[in-house]
């Protein structure tokens, strides 16, 4: 299978993105606890040593995969977080090999590299033809056996609630800090599987926000 190259006019939210990293924003230093859950729930050391991490952000969550002995590749759009992360790695001993690579290009790995693929919280910045792209590419590297975890938004969150509506699934976001940015949003769990075009297990994570709003994600486990 040769890697699948995102159409230009797919391209979406690298400037954005890029601006937010080059202020130091969106960069949590501590790891998501449903993601800590589910690693451990589901990824092994010895069956998922090959992970990548896509979309890694600030990093906090790829330390607690390298701490906990994988080995992991890191995709990012912006070479100051990658700058930023590499300079924390180093700090802590922690090896991973960092890659920049836009929206629209095809993921630089052959054919069934990873043993895991993760991407959270980040795929909702998509249109759904880029995500539908970049979800093709993710199966590409993916080995037989091997598991892709990650979320996606669902209605209710509060980029869905604030954002402004293109179609029943893609949003111009309001937030304050993502005004601008293209997302993709989903009714259902199916609505999602249908969307991936997999067949896998979907639920609803959901937790209050301070203002009164909403984080509300369905997150994914699918098996090749």
């Amino acid at each position: 299978m040769t890697p699948n190259t995102i159409k230009s006019k797919d391209r979406v939210n690298s400037e954005v993105w890029d601006n937010l990293y080059q202020q130091r924003k969106s960069l949590l230093s501590y790891p998501d606890s449903t993601f800590v859950t589910l690693l451990h729930r589901y990824l092994t050391t010895a069956k998922h040593r090959q992970i990548l991490d896509y979309g890694f952000g600030g990093g906090a969550n790829m330390r607690v995969m390298l701490k906990r002995g994988h080995n992991v590749d890191g995709i990012e759009i912006s070479d100051t977080v990658i700058e930023i992360n590499n300079q924390i790695l180093e700090e802590q001993n922690l090896p991973a090999t960092l890659h920049n690579v836009q929206s629209h290009e095809a993921l630089p790995f052959a054919d069934e590299k990873f043993d895991a693929v993760v991407a959270w919280h980040v795929l909702g910045y998509n249109s759904l033809s880029s995500l539908q792209s970049r979800i093709v590419e993710f199966i590409r590297v993916l080995k037989s056996g091997g598991c892709f975890i990650g979320t996606i938004p669902a209605y209710g969150d509060v980029s869905h609630d604030s954002g402004k509506a293109k179609n029943a699934f893609e949003f111009v976001s309001k937030v304050p800090t993502q005004e601008g940015a293209q997302i993709v949003c989903f009714e259902s769990e199916q609505a999602v599987c249908d969307a991936f075009n997999l067949d896998m297990s979907v639920a609803l994570l959901q937790s209050p926000l301070m203002d009164g709003s909403f984080s509300r994600h369905w997150v994914f486990l699918y098996e090749k």
